[in-house]
């Protein structure tokens, strides 16, 4: 794994790349560093040049501009011209499902493909009410107190007990460093000021897998539904029995079905 720090127009980005072959980047949640995908970018490394950056405001990103989603998305931008990569494909969850699609519209050029998952393309009352609760819980807890409760809302019952060992990992993997709160509450606050691009959608050209747990607890699975319905060349996949965290709950079955979206052909 190759770790570097990028000077770009809003900060600071800092990057982990492995892999080799077509690039893929990920896009995490909210708060998250690179460390979140775990094992998952050496697996995905054996068909890609995957790139891992670290969310505006969090681990190596830190001390530049204000979180907003449009930043993030310019930030993508910074990397791929800072690796020579024309275009690449794109995987974001949650927040980070956002991000891309804001790639997508920012810089269509530059987009492949995209998976997105969890995630919602406007603030519903729902979705006000779960960042609510989420700043609460931030601003209330201690950093890996933070990370196990939110652990408790991103996996369905079933999966936790299934499997009770992988949850806690995630959850350490997910346990924000004390100096990445500022960001998290940062960024927090700008999904909470509101959001809806939904209108952007239908200009989206590039193909997109769009993922929804079935018993997602964070993102309802209708607002990530809604997001197909927009775009024009677009997927719709449920993960039966999921929660928010898609891909650990949906096994190696969902990820070949990733894998052979990002391999295949654009069509023309």
């Amino acid at each position: 794994m190759k770790n570097l720090v990028i000077e770009g127009p809003n900060g600071p980005v800092s990057v982990a790349i492995t892999g080799e072959g077509p690039p893929l980047l990920l896009a995490a949640g909210v708060g998250s560093t690179s460390r979140i995908w775990g094992g998952l970018p050496t697996v995905l490394g054996r068909h890609f040049t995957v790139v891992c950056p670290d969310n505006r405001g969090v681990g190596g990103s830190r001390n530049g501009l204000g979180f907003t989603l449009e930043r993030a998305a310019d930030d993508i931008a910074t990397v791929l011209d800072h690796l020579g990569f024309s275009t690449a494909s794109l995987f974001g969850a949650s927040m980070g499902g956002a991000i891309c699609l804001q790639t997508a519209i920012r810089h269509p050029a530059r987009v492949a493909r995209v998976a997105v998952a969890s995630c919602a393309a406007h603030l519903s009352r729902h979705g006000k009410q779960m960042l609510d609760l989420l700043d609460t819980l931030a601003r209330r807890l201690q950093p890996r107190e933070f990370g196990h409760a939110l652990m408790t809302l991103a996996f369905a019952p079933p999966f936790h007990e299934a499997h009770p060992e992988l949850v806690e990992a995630v959850a350490d993997l997910y346990g924000p460093d004390p100096a990445d709160m500022p960001g998290i509450l940062d960024a927090l606050a700008c999904l909470r000021g509101g959001l809806d691009f939904r209108p952007q959608l239908a200009t989206i050209t590039a193909p997109v897998l769009v993922l929804a747990g079935e018993r997602d607890a964070i993102v309802a699975r209708e607002d990530t539904e809604e997001i197909a319905e927009a775009i024009p060349v677009s997927t719709f996949h449920i993960v039966p029995g999921a929660g928010h965290s898609v891909l650990a709950e949906g096994g190696t079955g969902l990820l070949d079905l990733l894998i052979s979206f990002f391999l295949a052909p654009r069509p023309t």
